[in-house]
């Protein structure tokens, strides 16, 4: 069981931090893949502000590798698989909102989908 670094999160943060790859290192992989498909955060806003954030994602990944080491918790298919379908859904569910007239003139709105089905993956530990 080793620690999450802070230097090293700051290091990735400044260098590739607008990819989410600070937020793998921290083992928040739905954050980072949100941050993937968003460009660090709305177009690069999300990635300045985490300059203040990032200690407490640090702290809050530490203290959540101790609590699974020594209570046995870990990854769940059940939970991942509804995770998988309901982020499918709202995709779905905004494709079809769009009329297919607008489709055709502004094909990059299709774009639209792939923000909800990020959306639906994201979640925040309680």
């Amino acid at each position: 069981m080793e620690n999450k670094s802070s230097l090293v999160t700051y290091i990735l943060w400044m260098t590739v931090g607008w990819l989410g790859v600070h937020h793998l290192y921290l083992r928040r992989y739905r954050h980072g893949f949100v941050w993937l498909w968003t460009l660090g955060g709305c177009c690069g806003l999300g990635w300045l502000l985490e300059l203040w954030r990032l200690p407490s994602y640090v702290d809050t990944a530490n203290s959540t590798q101790r609590y699974k080491h020594k209570h046995g918790t870990g990854f769940s298919w059940k939970r991942f698989s509804g995770e998988i379908v309901f982020s499918m859904f709202l995709g779905v569910l905004s494709m079809s909102a769009i009329p297919k007239y607008i489709l055709s003139v502004c094909p990059l709105l299709s774009a639209v989908s792939a923000v909800f089905i990020a959306a639906g993956l994201y979640h925040v530990p309680s």
